[in-house]
């Protein structure tokens, strides 16, 4: 589940300034269904989506443990 360049949806001007995401883990299930010529490069300023960040999580620990072997 390998990071991406952040990135977050043209639509995200949109919602409530509390409700905007960013997006840098192409495992990310509403990142994937973010089409790619719908998509703007970089945070925009939005926090990383939960999915986003637990899946980071997941793929640091994962290298911790190999590292660890």
């Amino acid at each position: 589940m390998p990071r991406v360049p952040a990135f977050y949806s043209v639509n995200e001007a949109k919602k409530a300034a509390a409700q905007r995401i960013c997006h840098d883990n192409d495992a990310c299930p509403l990142g994937r269904e973010i089409p790619q010529n719908a998509r703007k490069s970089g945070d925009g300023g939005h926090p990383l989506c939960v999915d986003c960040r637990r899946l980071n999580n997941l793929d640091n620990l994962a290298a911790y443990r190999i590292s660890r072997k």
